[in-house]
């Protein structure tokens, strides 16, 4: 367990000076898996003149401490990289960050009574890196960065921009963002995310399942976020359980043919778990190779497979739930699936609503939608509170302890000495029961999974 634990190393407090709730790691008998369940938010528009919801107005109005109202005015101007087109590409976050300035703008007062205004660049191959830092910096105006999703350019932006502005990282996928030292990152990003599957596979799924456990197959697309998926997290915390693991990796762009043979030659056949680390689009060739294969192993996977495209994919192959009947998924311990987390149910609220504003009734606004939304609002509620340059910003931003929009957990800014950049500690498991969507292990049921202490633990 030494190598594993060597990845998630950190100098944790038992108390994190905030007003968050308790942080203890789960025990180690099997969690309840009843409640809560899939009874989604409503949809409608709400009656009268707003487009959104007076809560969605009021949850959003207190977290960022602004007055509500349209903000008029000089804007002020945030950087924001993301990759929106090419391969990878994740513009789900730029829907969540665009639904963010529109509900800000309209609703919220802006900041400070001004709107918001985002420079953009998108990444779309290595140098695009290099460029997008050059022209945030060309920039007087903006003195802070956000980032969606993005696996090219990130070591070049990075060094770029560090010790000269600040990049809030909104989901950290590629090594260079794990160890940013001028970066922020909110969410447990893929060390968080993937490390807590791992553990859940090895530890608990057994107890849940009624089985044991000795054995796992995988497969990740071959880009550097996924490959760092595998290599550096699932295949060594799973081995450090005593498991035997072996992993296969895929183009992004495989398809069910090509996710068949490397479903095949990973071994999910006779493996106890299968766990595919791939993008949405992969997420439905795995779900149709399966079908074809008619491997029925358990399944656990990150939030990504349970984004928009999939949901519409099985309802067009006649599935009665909205995602694949038994499969356990990981994600920043609330669910898009599952109401009840304030935070979450307005990010859908303005997400839908900003939809119907772009004449699209069926938004992808899953996947990093919501966390690249509460990333947006988090730099505002630093903005609104004083921070108005890049100082000013760092200095609030690692502050910060939370709780955060829409994550489970305390924040531990600058705690782990291995990734620096990693604020977000603890992951939630939720998994699709038939018709229903159900907590497992997560912000709902007071049993996150925090995969340093677990690890720390053996």
């Amino acid at each position: 367990m030494v190598a594993a634990l060597g990845l998630f190393a950190a100098a944790c407090s038992e108390d994190s000076g905030s007003d968050a709730p308790a942080t203890d790691a789960p025990s180690s008998e099997a969690p309840s898996t009843e409640a809560p369940t899939s009874d989604a938010p409503s949809t409608d528009a709400p009656a009268g003149e707003l487009p959104v919801s007076q809560s969605t107005i009021d949850t959003a109005l207190a977290y960022i401490g602004g007055t509500a109202g349209a903000a008029s005015g000089d804007p002020i101007k945030i950087g924001y990289v993301n990759a929106d087109e090419g391969t990878p590409a994740w513009p789900e976050a730029s829907f969540g960050i665009d639904a963010g300035v529109w509900l800000v703008n309209n609703f919220l007062g802006g900041v400070g009574g001004r709107p918001v205004e985002l420079v953009k660049c998108n990444v779309a191959k290595e140098e695009d890196g290099q460029k997008c830092a050059q022209e945030m910096l060309a920039d007087a105006d903006v003195q802070a960065v956000i980032t969606g999703a993005y696996a090219l350019g990130n070591q070049p932006l990075l060094d770029t921009l560090a010790g000269q502005k600040p990049v809030f990282i909104s989901n950290p996928v590629t090594t260079p963002e794990f160890l940013a030292t001028d970066g922020i990152a909110y969410t447990p990003g893929v060390p968080g995310v993937i490390g807590g599957m791992a553990v859940f596979a090895a530890k608990y799924l057994g107890e849940i399942e009624g089985r044991d456990v000795k054995k796992v197959a995988a497969v990740y697309n071959d880009n550097a976020a996924g490959i760092a998926s595998y290599e550096s997290f699932i295949k060594p915390i799973i081995t450090g359980f005593g498991l035997e693991v072996t992993g296969v990796s895929v183009p992004d762009t495989a398809g069910p043919t090509e996710m068949a043979t490397a479903i095949q030659a990973a071994g999910a056949d006779t493996a106890d778990v299968f766990i595919p680390l791939v993008q949405v689009q992969g997420c439905i060739g795995v779900y149709e190779a399966l079908k074809t294969l008619e491997i029925d192993t358990a399944v656990v996977t990150t939030g990504l497979c349970f984004g928009i495209p999939m949901q519409e994919h099985l309802a067009q192959s006649g599935e009665a739930g909205n995602l694949p009947d038994g499969w356990y998924f990981g994600g920043y311990g609330f669910a898009y699936e599952i109401p009840g987390d304030p935070a979450t149910d307005a990010y859908i609220d303005t997400a839908l609503a900003w939809g119907r504003e772009n004449g699209d009734d069926s938004p992808n606004y899953t996947g990093f939608g919501n966390p690249t939304f509460g990333t947006f609002l988090t730099v505002l509620k630093f903005m609104n509170a004083g921070a108005t340059d890049s100082a000013a910003l760092r200095e609030a931003g690692k502050a910060f302890t939370g709780p955060m929009w829409g994550a489970v957990g305390p924040m531990e800014c600058g705690a782990n000495p291995i990734f620096p950049s990693l604020c977000g500690i603890e992951i939630g498991i939720q998994q699709q029961q038939g018709t229903e969507y159900v907590s497992v292990m997560d912000g709902y049921n007071g049993k996150a999974i925090n995969p340093t202490k677990e690890l720390a633990a053996g």
